[in-house]
């Protein structure tokens, strides 16, 4: 892949102020399912097809990895599936930070990215983030 291509698929995503704290699980590995514990991510950007995080799982770069992905916005859990396009590692802060494609099987899952999105973007807008869902000024 060209380090340009690679460039624009981290673009024109919408920021947030404060970090989105949600909750991650690897749901499938190459195909097979699996059962994992969830984990913290800390969202940072988002738009209708992606979004950004920041986690302190590394997931082995060439593995195929559909993830499990749940936000509680408004007192009602969204959930969603998701797969890696990329991830930027800081070995040293053990850091991963990873986009990753909505998996958008049928008008649900669609209604929840929108959900997830129109209502973040909002309260972001307001400053008012933290009376819809958990917020974080740093990874823990």
């Amino acid at each position: 892949m060209n380090d340009q291509k690679d460039k624009l698929m981290w673009l024109g995503l919408y920021r947030t102020r404060h970090f989105v704290v949600g909750g991650m699980t690897i749901l499938q590995v190459n195909g097979r399912e699996v059962t994992t514990g969830s984990t913290k991510i800390y969202m940072e950007e988002l738009n209708m097809e992606k979004l950004r995080f920041i986690t302190r799982v590394e997931i082995p770069e060439n593995s195929n990895v559909l993830l499990g992905l749940k936000f509680t916005i408004s007192n009602k859990v969204l959930e969603f599936k998701a797969n890696i396009l990329g991830v930027q590692s800081n070995v040293k802060k053990r850091r991963y930070t990873y986009l990753v494609e909505f998996v958008i099987d049928n008008d649900d899952d669609r209604q929840s990215i929108l959900t997830l999105v129109n209502k973040i973007q909002l309260a972001n807008k307001q400053k008012k983030l933290r009376s819809i869902t958990e917020i974080a000024v740093e990874v823990e």
